[in-house]
């Protein structure tokens, strides 16, 4: 394994058989910490490591030399041994499928919020008031004077009355406002990028300069240069 930056790092040994493969997510996994592997035995990139190098790395990782040897005894033959001269193959092709779902998210809302506003009205009103109309008229007959009230001051005071408006509000209801909610269904177009694996068929020529004929099964085409899966239906 190489540590470092840009490739200016050294390269440490690990025992294999204590990591953990995942070949699905193609994830390697190992039980140290990155200082631990940091601070391991460091060897050239094309070094051959010797026992005494082994060992050092065995004491390092405190893995016992037997466990580690039973381990690769009982580890099955390498992929590229049981390529070797077979006669068929069977390759695994695997694609993802998107499926959609649905969860409820905040999209907002109103408020309502009663304010008062104030505004003039106009109403017209009929009024009373009363008025003192002085006319003199000549006197009738000869009637002879009061003795009392002759040559005397007399004060009259004629009190006058008149109407004013008054003003009286009563609140009563205008008219309702309602707010209520309710549900409309829309359709939208999720697009989303899926992976698909797909094989690429190669022949190697001979040695008079001849390709290897394809198949003509029904179903497969001769002289094809990539295998082209058929279309899946689409889900729903």
């Amino acid at each position: 394994m190489k540590t470092g930056w840009l490739g200016l790092g050294r390269n440490h040994v690990v025992p294999v058989h204590t990591a953990q493969v995942n070949d699905r997510q193609r994830l390697v996994r190992l039980p140290f910490s990155e200082d631990q592997i940091k601070n391991a035995p460091a060897f050239d990139a094309d070094a051959e490591l010797s026992l005494a190098d082994e060992q050092q790395v065995y004491r390092y990782y405190g893995v016992q030399p037997s466990q580690a040897g039973s381990a690769q005894q009982s580890r099955p033959p390498t992929q590229a041994g049981q390529n070797k001269g077979q006669e068929a193959a069977n390759i695994q092709l695997s694609e993802e499928e998107v499926k959609v779902g649905k969860r409820e998210v905040s999209a907002g809302g109103i408020r309502l919020r009663k304010i008062v506003r104030t505004e003039t009205v106009q109403q017209p009103v009929e009024l009373k008031r009363e008025e003192i109309v002085i006319e003199r008229v000549p006197a009738s007959g000869n009637q002879p004077a009061s003795a009392g009230a002759c040559f005397q001051a007399e004060d009259v005071f004629i009190p006058l009355r008149r109407e004013e408006a008054v003003v009286q509000k009563e609140a009563r209801v205008r008219e309702e406002v309602r707010a209520s909610k309710r549900t409309q269904t829309e359709q939208q177009q999720v697009a989303e990028s899926v992976r698909k694996e797909d094989v690429e068929i190669e022949g190697t020529a001979d040695q008079r300069g001849e390709k290897p004929r394809f198949s003509t099964e029904p179903g497969s085409r001769r002289e094809t240069e990539r295998y082209e899966p058929k279309e899946r239906g689409k889900q729903r």
